[in-house]
């Protein structure tokens, strides 16, 4: 890190872009030094320093040298703010305060109540002078009334707001028939059309994932289309009669409630491959024109050639993500993939199928390997397929390959903007790259562009780990009652200090070992001393079973808090060397407290620094 910390401005302490502002704040802490001696901000090494600098107020100038001016206090509290929103925005404006103050101090006013507008209220500063105290008292009951006006307003619009008007869900189709052996094509229709969708260079489609749950015949598409945040809802229903399936598409604009678009077609049953490329071409013809959504769209890439192999697929979009339901439709598209290895879908969604018997069955590394062969099969194949591009991305990620996840999410977010999950996927990599805030402003993107997505659940690690747990709770409600969303909840609640709820929290934890429900038990319910030193000392003379590193940096987070420095040190520094660089992370997150002032853990920080080079800093492209 260039630079000489003490007079460091916090956005260069987290590597994000300077400008003039920061040298700024840098004059700022030599002009305290100059007027009390004292340095602003202190630590008994660089590590501990520039934690006070990120998250503590220095204390004010005038309560370590009782002559400053309270004016010259206000300048210099300023020019040292944390937020440089906040600061002055050019030098010529601190130059010009500090001359009007020269000025007055040769006149003898600079005691005296003046309107230069030099006597500057700070909050940079610890505590406050009692004329402020009077101030904030005065303010207080009208803040809180003005609050609560601007607090109702905004409900009350955001309720209203519409959505985007390049925004479309796909919900599943309605079997008329009641066929349950035909049941499957409710969701796989609707998979095939959201598929067909995102080749429109314009469109945002929500995923399938996350439409499911709006089955019904009773079912309102203007609710869902509000409750999805989207502006066009297509829904459908099919039939079969005799030997051919006819099916009616029908596509609803949310804020109108009017019907946009209507279609009806046929195909035979038995031939599902006929069906698709209605689909497709009813879509390409009729609706994309419609929604304005026509001109630049990508090649439509492969289509399927084998009956039995499209079949084969189709019914494992309808299989849950479950172990059990996986491994079923993992079969069925290795068999889809023999009879028709020409078809990218179908490796597509191999591919995350192998992802998830990897992470959360016991397919293991060889599975995980699968993945990565079937995503670049896929995109062999078809070089637009989004899902397999961010699922290739994700497994660099999570096996340490940084630099070439990077450019491949770079390279898909400026070739598709408009897409949720390429912004997700960003700030996945900027996740493992330590650069924690700008990964939240990429998750902040993802969520506003698909609100309720659940797949961007993990965007709380990141908000977690920066302090800000109100936002991690948010995404962590993306996936409420799941497993994923009790594991994460004790940590959450250990970086609030609310030690009593985590500890009840934990109870509710999955036993799964990849969630360490041990470690927490260990460490928070009384009593349990002999069981964490035995789990510190095995993690601290082994390192993880998982592959994936930033489960290395959560258990190493939760030894700190505990006091289990040596075992914490080895965890951090195991998954910075996996790349998981975390630098942002160490700088901020709240358990690491008690390791900061150790030289040991300023030599994590450094190697998670120089992990982080390796990857460039998107505030500088």
């Amino acid at each position: 890190m260039p630079g000489t910390a003490v007079y460091m401005a916090p956005e260069q302490a987290r590597g994000e872009e300077l400008d003039a502002r920061s040298d700024l704040f840098s004059f700022g802490v030599v002009l305290h030094e100059m007027a009390t001696g004292k340095k602003p901000f202190q630590g008994k090494n660089v590590v501990a320093m520039l934690d006070t600098m990120l998250h503590q107020k220095p204390p004010a100038p005038r309560t370590l040298n009782p002559a400053v001016p309270a004016e010259l206090e206000g300048i210099i509290g300023r020019v040292i703010e944390k937020d440089r929103d906040k600061r002055y925005q050019s030098a010529a404006q601190l130059k010009a305060d500090l001359q009007r103050l020269k000025r007055e101090s040769d006149l003898g006013l600079i005691r005296s109540v003046s309107d230069t507008g030099l006597r500057l209220p700070s909050r940079s500063f610890q505590g406050t002078s009692e004329w402020q105290k009077y101030v904030v008292i005065g303010m207080a009951g009208l803040l809180v009334t003005v609050l609560a006006a601007v607090g109702a307003w905004w409900f009350k619009s955001r309720s209203g707001a519409t959505a985007g008007k390049n925004t479309i869900a796909v919900l599943p189709l309605q079997n008329m028939n009641g066929d349950f052996s035909a049941d499957y094509l409710r969701f796989a229709l609707a998979d095939e059309m959201a598929s067909v969708l995102t080749y429109s260079r314009t469109l945002d489609v929500r995923p399938t994932s996350i439409t499911r749950k709006f089955i019904g015949s009773d079912l309102d598409p203007q609710k869902a289309g509000h409750e999805l945040h989207v502006a066009t809802i297509l829904a459908g229903h099919f039939l079969r009669q005799g030997d051919h399936t006819l099916v009616t598409l029908e596509a609803t604009d949310v804020k109108s409630d009017r019907l946009l678009w209507e279609s009806n077609f046929s195909a035979p049953s038995q031939d599902l491959i006929a069906l698709q490329g209605q689909l497709a071409m009813q879509l390409r013809q009729g609706l994309l024109p419609i929604l304005g959504a026509a001109a630049g769209l990508l090649n439509a890439g492969t289509r399927p050639t084998n009956q039995a192999a499209y079949d084969l697929y189709l019914r494992s979009l309808a299989m849950s993500h479950d172990p059990q339901p996986n491994k079923q439709a993992l079969a069925m598209l290795e068999q889809a993939v023999s009879l028709d290895a020409s078809y990218a879908p179908a490796w597509e969604a191999l591919g995350l199928r192998y992802y998830y018997d990897s992470t959360y069955s016991d397919g293991g590394d060889q599975a995980f390997q699968k993945s990565n062969d079937a995503c670049e099969r896929a995109l062999a194949l078809d070089p637009n397929r989004i899902q397999a591009a961010s699922q290739l991305t994700t497994n660099r990620v999570e096996r340490g390959e940084l630099p070439k996840a990077y450019d491949s999410a770079e390279t898909l977010a400026k070739n598709r903007p408009e897409s949720a999950q390429v912004h997700f996927t960003l700030s996945y990599v900027l996740r493992y790259a330590g650069m924690q805030e700008q990964a939240t402003r990429e998750c902040e993107t993802a969520l506003a562009l698909d609100p309720g997505n659940y797949q961007f659940r993990s965007c709380a690690w990141a908000f977690m780990v920066l302090g800000q747990t109100r936002r991690a709770e948010d995404f962590a409600q993306l996936d409420a009652g799941s497993e994923w969303a009790a594991y994460v909840l004790p940590s959450i609640l250990l970086r609030e200090n609310k030690i009593a709820e985590a500890r009840e929290a934990v109870k509710h934890m999955s036993a799964n070992p990849r969630y360490h429900r041990d470690l927490l038990e260990a460490c928070l319910e009384p009593g349990h001393t002999a069981d964490l030193d035995r789990i510190a000392h095995d993690m601290a003379t082994n390192f993880p079973a998982e592959m994936d590193p930033e489960p290395w940096y959560t258990q190493g987070t939760i030894l700190a808090f505990c006091g289990r420095k040596d075992a914490a040190l080895h965890l951090l520094n195991a998954a910075v060397q996996q790349n998981y660089c975390a630098y942002s992370a160490l700088l901020a997150d709240p358990l690491l407290a008690k390791l900061r002032s150790s030289a040991e853990f300023d030599k994590v920080l450094t190697a998670a620094h120089q992990c982080q080079q390796s990857v460039p800093n998107p505030q500088s492209q």
